[in-house]
């Protein structure tokens, strides 16, 4: 388990710890003060996507969603993201997400664009 350094502090920073990590996915820890919502999930997605970082120098930001969607509401408030580095061009990385509330119950999902400088 691994922190993820952000420039972000509580309680905007809800993505907490890389559980695991291969070249293409990873699976990240997010935890909320409250019951999240549906742009709190996403916003810990983006912030999830640092764990795919070449070093702790690079910066990134969210530039776009794509089919987004709340497959039902979530009633914890620690999750785990499944991310998934699809697609690389350039500067751009298009980042894919499930979020779940145990092994089995995904509660959201979409693909977001990440500007990296």
């Amino acid at each position: 388990m691994t922190e993820i350094k952000l420039p972000h502090l509580a309680p905007i920073k809800f993505a907490k710890f890389t559980l695991d990590k291969d070249e293409k996915s990873a699976r990240v820890l997010i935890e909320f003060e409250q019951i999240p919502t549906l742009p709190m999930l996403v916003e810990a997605a983006a912030q999830s996507s640092a764990s795919f970082r070449i070093d702790d120098k690079e910066n990134a930001f969210l530039v776009s969603l794509k089919g987004i969607n709340l497959l039902q509401k979530p009633t914890k408030m620690s999750l785990v993201v499944h991310a998934r580095d699809e697609h690389r061009l350039d500067k751009m990385r298009y980042v894919g997400f499930d979020i779940f509330e145990d092994e089995v119950t995904c509660v959201a999902s979409g693909t977001l664009v990440i500007a990296v400088q």
